[in-house]
């Protein structure tokens, strides 16, 4: 595995990290929010949220630092190589689908009496950790090819 295969499986490690992360840290604060929630789970959702922003704050500064290595070995350029513009295209669109559906479904789920914004927040997780998500599976798939 040459250097560039090593950061780009490190990459993909940290994006779906990060992904989880911010899931957990948005889901914990509207679960943390709504009236709906016992109170009982107000402090387990809170550190859920709290965790989540500490995974997500971390791995977000190690892939700029990786992003950063990438670029001064100069294997490839996460910002602006060809692959990575493709990759994150079909991972904006898969995101979009994902996104949609999450808010047909919250809006069907309003209509049942569900608090709006604990969805709200629940779509908001959805929506980057869908990117990010997306992003690690079509760039995973990649690998072993050319």
């Amino acid at each position: 595995m040459d250097v560039a295969e090593k950061l780009n499986a490190q990459m993909r490690i940290f994006f779906a990290l990060n992904a989880a992360g911010f899931f957990a840290w948005q889901a914990g604060d509207g679960f943390a929010a709504s009236a709906q929630i016992p109170d009982a789970l107000t402090g387990p959702s809170l550190l859920l949220s709290g965790i989540g922003f500490g995974l997500w704050l971390v791995t977000l500064i190690i892939i700029f630092g990786q992003a950063w290595r990438a670029k001064k070995l100069g294997v490839y350029d996460i910002l602006s190589d060809e692959w990575s513009l493709r990759v994150r295209a079909q991972a904006a669109e898969a995101a979009f689908w994902i996104t949609t559906a999450g808010v047909v479904i919250s809006m069907t789920l309003t209509n049942f009496g569900v608090d709006g914004q604990l969805l709200l927040k629940l779509l908001t997780g959805l929506a980057v950790a869908s990117f990010l998500g997306a992003y690690v599976w079509y760039d995973s798939r990649h690998e072993g090819g050319e």
